[in-house]
């Protein structure tokens, strides 16, 4: 068991590991989903893998963060590896990512390609894969909440909660490839709708989040504590 003195770095190595194993993941699954879902002629297993693409995406600006914090925190006395600015920046890079990536997703479901695919069968095989991503994003969210409570990370548990809006993401993705297979093709476009509108109202609270942060941080504070 660490020392009272080596808990705070034990701490950042946990976080940093977690975060590690949230990209890896995250690139896993992105592959997966994007080119079974092309090959399986699902719109919504490739939204969700284009979903999946933000999250490493964010996964990557949330590891900078932590390095930042990191180092800010090395000065000083500190609990966790959390920077409060940049973690505020990264919150709001994070949502406006995540808005792009929703618009995009909105526009494919409705311009000139959704009619041209709207009639197109989905393959079996990417009901395995959604259900594979779905229960891999819950095991993952369930792993980063232990880690955030342990270490008292605030972005590691942001993270973990947007994981658990993946396994949902993917479970509409997987209601979308059903109601597909069943013979209501239109269901899968649908689902990637609906995936869309998620992301986008997450990416609208993350934003809306952290400006509120950034409003009420005074002019001088800007490291955070």
């Amino acid at each position: 068991m660490p020392s009272p003195s080596e808990r705070p770095r034990q701490s950042r190595v946990n976080v940093f590991k977690a975060a590690y194993v949230s990209a890896l993941l995250n690139a896993a699954l992105m592959a997966m989903q994007i080119v079974i879902g092309r090959f399986a002629h699902s719109d919504g297993l490739v939204a969700d893998g284009i979903h999946t693409l933000s999250d490493l995406a964010a996964d990557g600006i949330v590891i900078a963060v932590l390095y930042l914090g990191a180092a800010a925190a090395s000065g000083r006395r500190a609990a966790n590896a959390d920077g409060g600015f940049p973690a505020s920046l990264a919150t709001l890079f994070i949502g406006m990512l995540l808005i792009g990536t929703a618009g995009e997703m909105l526009w494919h479901c409705i311009g000139p390609a959704a009619i041209l695919t709207v009639s197109t069968s989905v393959r079996v095989s990417a009901l395995g894969v959604a259900i594979f991503v779905m229960a891999a994003k819950e095991a993952l969210f369930r792993y980063m909440r232990s880690e955030a409570e342990r270490s008292h990370s605030g972005i590691l548990l942001a993270s973990a909660w947007h994981a658990r809006l993946d396994a949902l993401s993917a479970l509409v993705a997987t209601l979308g490839i059903l109601g597909s297979m069943a013979g209501l093709p239109m269901l899968d476009h649908v689902a990637a709708g609906v995936i869309g509108l998620m992301i986008l109202r997450m990416g609208y609270s993350n934003c809306w989040s952290a400006l509120k942060d950034l409003a009420a941080r005074p002019l001088g504070n800007t490291a955070g504590q």
